[in-house]
């Protein structure tokens, strides 16, 4: 939906570092970003997402949220782990809504998670997987940073990238109108 220019306004329904730096990026590739509107949006999901629908209907609603009249493009991005064998894997998920209305979804690579963090968070003994790694990693704020991947690939791999991935392959709809 940019201007003739190629020119628009993204906006974010997250204020994580992360998750806007990966959002840019692949924008970018396509488009001129003038303008960056990264809100707090309550979601009412919880807090570790467990399986494709609710990793989806949290980053949707961060999109629709994260709009206002001067968005060209909400993106909400949501983690969560699904179960593949019934092995847990982290993956995010990036939806885009544009300001007519159209959508798209895109996913991140996945990777494993270790079986005693998936189940200490489905527990209850921790919130969320950041909860987690920080307790067991004595790190904190690695999700604002490099995310557990990046521990996990010894920052071959940092969260920026799925977040970038994920949004680029929501990208797809919009870039090839044509198509679908």
């Amino acid at each position: 939906m940019e201007n003739k220019n190629g020119e628009i306004i993204v906006c974010i329904g997250s204020q994580n570092p992360t998750k806007i730096r990966g959002i840019i990026e692949a924008f970018s590739k396509y488009y001129r970003v003038v303008d960056i509107r990264a809100k707090r949006v309550d979601t009412g999901m919880p807090p570790q997402p467990i399986g494709l629908h609710e990793i989806i209907e949290g980053a949707r609603k961060r999109a629709v949220l994260s709009m206002d009249e001067k968005c060209d493009y909400g993106v909400g991005i949501e983690a969560g782990f699904v179960l593949i064998n019934n092995e847990p894997f982290d993956v995010e998920a990036a939806y885009i809504v544009s300001k007519n209305g159209d959508y798209s979804i895109g996913f991140s690579p996945s990777f494993p998670i270790p079986r005693s963090m998936y189940e200490g968070i489905v527990s209850g003994v921790y919130r969320e997987l950041e909860e987690a790694v920080e307790a067991l990693f004595n790190v904190r704020g690695i999700g604002d940073r490099e995310g557990f991947i990046g521990l996990l690939t010894k920052r071959v791999c940092d969260r920026w990238i799925l977040s970038y991935y994920a949004t680029l392959m929501a990208l797809v709809k919009f870039i090839n109108r044509e198509l679908y």
